[in-house]
């Protein structure tokens, strides 16, 4: 894996698409069964805070240990949510960050291994918002096959301490996007029924 790795493409992109997301949207499923989008966009409020703690190596603040629920959804977040990304991006772009050790909900990590997990936050949950809401999604190539790397080297996903789903089975000569969202327990066919207009 490699020391540092920009983090900006990926926060781009899923801070354009919160700040394109329909709000009628905020109540649909996502791939993440008993997930709402509201529920997923309140998670990604609280990740685009709460990670850059890691980055600085700082405690997190109690107000961005949140899991996901969209009743505390603050109303301002179309214009907050792609800020924090942007700032998250920023704070993993300092090599200080990928050095060393940091907490990363409440788990000591190598700042190596630290930095892929946010890299895998932001672009699995960018797949899971686009799916869910109906927007284009394409992250970089680079990004997906850094990640297919990084996870595949990790013990399997159902012995990783819950952070994934049991792996979807997805064809070896999928797509890398399908085969990394397969790998994180997510169905890459999955997709949202159409809004009701």
């Amino acid at each position: 894996m490699s020391a540092l790795h920009d983090l900006r493409p990926a926060s781009d992109a899923l801070g354009q698409l919160v700040a394109n997301l329909p709000a009628e949207r905020l109540t649909g499923p996502t791939p993440s069964e008993g997930y709402r989008v509201g529920d997923l966009l309140e998670h990604i409020d609280g990740l685009s805070a709460g990670l850059q703690s890691a980055a600085h190596k700082t405690p997190v603040a109690p107000e961005d240990l949140r899991d996901g629920d969209a009743a505390q959804l603050r109303p301002d977040w179309r214009q907050r949510v792609p800020t924090q990304l942007t700032e998250l991006a920023l704070a993993w772009a300092e090599p200080s960050a990928w050095e060393g050790e940091t907490v990363q909900g409440g788990v000591p990590l190598p700042a190596p291994v630290a930095g892929m997990f946010v890299l895998d936050e932001l672009i699995v949950h960018g797949w899971e918002l686009a799916r869910a809401t109906g927007q284009p999604f394409t992250p970089r190539e680079t990004d997906v096959r850094a990640l297919l790397d990084f996870l595949s080297s990790l013990p399997p996903m159902e012995e990783a301490d819950g952070l994934f789903g049991p792996p979807v089975p997805v064809a070896k000569s999928a797509p890398d996007l399908d085969r990394l969202i397969g790998l994180t327990g997510r169905d890459p066919a999955w997709e949202a029924a159409p809004a009701q207009g």
